[in-house]
C-alpha cells in the first residue's frame, strides 16, 4: 500500500531531498534517486485506488498498529521560499493521519517572510497558521548567560593560542569588553558566530593585537554589522593622518559623523547604542551636536604611544592586523623596527646605512620610510631605551642626515621637515642619555661635533639651534632647565667646531651641500661673520657659482601656490645688493638666461 501511494507525493519527497543535498551528504543522491523511482513506478505500476483511497487506507493500518510517530522538521527558516513552501505544503497534505505529530522548527518572522515570497501573498504567517495548530516559543536565554558563555570561550581560545593563561589586567579588560558589547547578544547562534571568528582568526596574529579589543570588535561585527564597517574605515582614515600626513576634508568629517550618529543614535551614556561607549576604546571620538566635530578630535601623545604599547584596536600601527589580518602598507613592521633598536645598541655604522637606504624609499604618499621611522622614535619609545642603544642612535644621526636632508625635497612643505624631526629626536636621546649617564652623553656630543659627516645638518641646523637655546643667539633663551647639554659642554662643542670650520675638507663639502645657506650663517654664528663673507664672495667669482649661491639664498611663501622668493634681507649679508642686481641683468640673454630671468622674477615675488 505504501508501495502505491508513494509515487503520488514522492515527487515532493524528491523535491525537498534534492535540495537537503546540499547540507545533508548524500541527500541530493537520494532526492535523484526518488524522481528516478517515480518515474519507473508511474511506467510500471498498475493503476489502483485513488490517493484518497490510499490514504484512508493507510490511516486505518496505523490506528492498527497502536504506534505513536514523531516527525522532525528542523531549521525550515533556513529554506529557500521555493523549498519552504514545498515542505509546509507538504506537511499540510499529510498532516491528518492519525498518531503521527510534526515538530516544526523556525523562525516565525524568517519563515514567514518566505511562504510570502514562494506563496506570493500578502502575510505568509496568516498562511502559517492555518497550517500549525499549536505554537510555543522558545524563551530567549539571559543576557548574562550569553555573556558568560562567550567570556568562558574567549579565555579557552586565549590560552589555546598562546599556550597562557590570561593575566589579571587583560582578564580584566577582556570581562569589561565583553560586559559592554556583548549587552547586545540575543540568540545562541550570535554567541557560537561571535566566536567562530575570534577561533578562526585570533591564533594567526595573537602577537599583533590586544585580545580584549579583538573580542570586542567581533562581538560588534556580530551584533552590529555597520559599526563595525564604519570602524574600519574610521580608523584607517584616521591612521592615514598619523601615518602619511595626510588631512581629511571637512565635508568627510560631517559624512563619517553623520553616520556614526545614525548607527549609534542614543545620547546615554550607559546606553549600548550611544557614541560614549566608543570612546573608551577608539581615539577621536565626541558626542556632540555637530556632526563633523563627533570624529577626528585631538588625541594626546601619551595616549597614542599607550595604544601602540599595547597593540590596541586604536593604534595607528596595528588596526589593520585587526580587520585584514596584515598591517597598514604605510606602517613598518614591528620586527623590522626592533631591529633598528638592536643595531642601535650593536652597530651605529649600520643603522646610519638603513637610514640612509630608509630616506630613497617613498610611501605612496610621497614620504620617505626614514620619516616613518623617526615619527615611530617618539618620546614613550626612547625612555625605554638603554644608553647605548641612545648614544648610538646619535651617532647614526650625525652620519647620514645631509643624505636626508638632500632627498627631503619640496614634500610636505606644510609639515615638519626631516631636519627639525632629527633635530627633536636628537634632543630627546639627549635629554634621556643625561638622565642616564651625563658623561656617556658628553663624549657622545663631542663625539658627533669632532667626527659626524653630515656637517650641513649637524652645524646648520643642529648645534646652531643649541646656540639659540643657550642664548648665545637671538633674544630668547630657554631656561637651563630646557636644554640638552650643559653651558660648559656647548663651549667644548663650539671649540671643536670653529676648528672643523677652518679645515679644507670641510670647506670643500659647502658647494653640494642640499641647504648651503643654513650652513652658511651657522658658519657666522660660530665664527664671526668674515669667513663666511669672504668665501661666498670669492666663489661668487664665476657666473655659475654667483646664480648658485643665489639660488641657495632663496626662501618660500604661499598665496595661492607656493613661491621661493629671493629677498635683499638674505641676501644682504653677503653680497651688496643693487650690484647682484646689476650683475643680474648684465647677465641676462648669457648662458645662464634662464636661470637669471628665474631669478629676477624670485627677486620681484621678494618685493611684493
Amino acid at each position: 500500500m505504501l508501495r502505491q501511494y508513494g509515487p503520488k507525493t514522492a515527487r515532493r519527497i524528491a523535491s525537498v531531498a534534492s535540495f537537503a543535498g546540499y547540507v545533508v551528504p548524500g541527500a541530493k543522491v537520494a532526492g535523484d534517486i526518488l524522481n528516478a523511482g517515480v518515474d519507473a513506478a508511474e511506467n510500471f505500476l498498475p493503476e489502483g485506488p485513488t490517493p484518497s483511497e490510499m490514504k484512508r487506507k493507510i490511516s486505518e493500518k496505523i490506528q492498527e498498529l497502536d504506534v505513536s510517530f514523531i516527525v522532525i522538521l528542523d531549521d525550515l527558516d533556513r529554506l529557500e521560499p521555493k523549498q519552504a513552501v514545498e515542505v509546509v505544503r507538504l506537511v499540510r497534505s499529510v498532516a491528518d493521519f492519525p498518531r503521527v505529530a510534526y515538530l516544526m522548527c523556525y523562525d516565525r518572522e524568517v519563515l514567514a517572510q518566505a511562504l510570502k515570497t514562494g506563496l506570493k501573498v500578502e502575510d505568509g504567517d496568516l498562511f502559517l497558521q492555518k497550517i500549525v495548530q499549536l505554537t510555543f516559543k522558545i524563551p530567549l536565554p539571559e543576557p548574562f548567560d550569553l555573556r558568560n558563555q562567550f567570556l568562558t570561550e574567549a579565555k579557552k581560545i586565549y590560552k589555546e593560542a598562546t599556550n597562557e593563561d590570561a593575566d589579571r589586567e587583560l582578564l580584566s579588560d577582556l570581562k569589561g569588553a565583553v560586559e559592554r558589547e556583548g549587552f547586545s547578544l540575543t540568540t545562541p547562534r550570535e554567541v557560537k558566530l561571535a566566536l567562530n571568528s575570534v577561533r578562526f582568526v585570533f591564533p594567526q596574529i595573537s602577537d599583533e593585537v590586544y585580545f580584549p579589543d579583538f573580542c570586542r570588535l567581533h562581538l560588534i561585527k556580530t551584533t552590529n554589522y555597520p559599526l563595525y564597517r564604519w570602524l574600519e574605515e574610521y580608523l584607517s582614515v584616521r591612521a592615514g593622518l598619523i601615518n602619511d600626513g595626510a588631512a581629511v576634508p571637512v565635508d568627510e568629517k560631517t559624512r563619517l559623523g553623520e553616520e556614526l550618529k545614525d548607527i549609534l543614535p542614543s545620547q546615554g551614556i550607559g546606553s549600548s547604542r550611544s557614541i560614549w561607549r566608543l570612546r573608551r576604546f577608539i581615539p577621536g571620538l565626541q558626542d556632540v551636536d555637530t556632526p563633523r566635530k563627533c570624529v577626528f578630535n585631538s588625541t594626546s601623545s601619551a595616549e597614542i604611544s599607550k595604544m601602540i604599547e599595547l597593540k590596541r584596536l586604536g593604534s595607528p600601527l596595528h588596526h589593520r592586523f585587526y580587520f585584514a589580518l596584515t598591517g597598514p602598507k604605510t606602517v613598518m613592521p614591528d620586527e623590522e623596527f626592533s631591529e633598528l633598536l638592536d643595531l642601535a645598541r650593536d652597530n651605529s655604522q649600520l643603522l646610519g646605512e638603513r637610514f640612509s637606504a630608509a630616506v630613497d624609499r617613498r610611501q605612496n604618499s610621497g614620504r620617505t620610510w626614514f620619516e616613518h621611522i623617526l615619527d615611530r622614535l617618539d618620546d614613550a619609545v626612547i625612555s625605554k631605551l638603554d644608553k647605548k642603544q641612545l648614544s648610538g642612535i646619535l651617532v647614526a644621526l650625525s652620519n647620514m642626515m645631509d643624505v636626508a636632508l638632500k632627498e627631503d625635497g619640496e614634500y610636505f612643505v606644510f609639515s615638519i621637515g626631516l631636519d627639525r624631526k632629527a633635530e627633536k629626536l636628537a634632543k630627546s636621546c639627549l635629554r634621556a642619555l643625561a638622565s642616564l649617564d651625563r658623561r656617556l652623553q658628553s663624549e657622545a656630543v663631542l663625539s658627533m661635533a669632532a667626527e659626524g659627516r653630515a656637517l650641513n645638518w649637524l652645524i646648520g641646523r643642529f648645534f646652531r639651534s643649541q646656540l639659540f637655546r643657550h642664548g648665545r643667539f637671538g633674544g630668547d633663551a630657554d631656561t637651563p632647565e630646557q636644554w640638552e647639554i650643559s653651558d660648559e659642554l656647548l663651549d667644548e662643542v663650539i671649540g671643536v667646531i670653529r676648528g672643523r670650520l677652518e679645515e679644507k675638507n670641510t670647506i670643500d663639502l659647502i658647494p653640494y651641500m642640499p641647504e648651503m645657506s643654513s650652513f652658511l650663517f651657522a658658519w657666522m654664528n660660530f665664527s664671526g661673520d668674515a669667513p663666511a663673507i669672504a668665501w661666498v664672495r670669492n666663489f661668487c667669482g664665476t657666473d655659475e657659482g654667483f646664480l648658485h649661491v643665489l639660488e641657495h639664498l632663496r626662501g618660500w611663501s604661499i598665496s595661492d601656490k607656493i613661491y621661493y622668493p629671493l629677498h635683499e634681507e638674505e641676501v644682504s649679508h653677503f653680497l651688496d645688493w643693487d650690484k647682484t642686481c646689476d650683475r643680474l641683468k648684465e647677465m641676462r640673454g648669457g648662458e645662464f638666461s634662464e636661470k637669471v630671468q628665474e631669478l629676477e622674477l624670485a627677486i620681484q615675488q621678494g618685493m611684493n
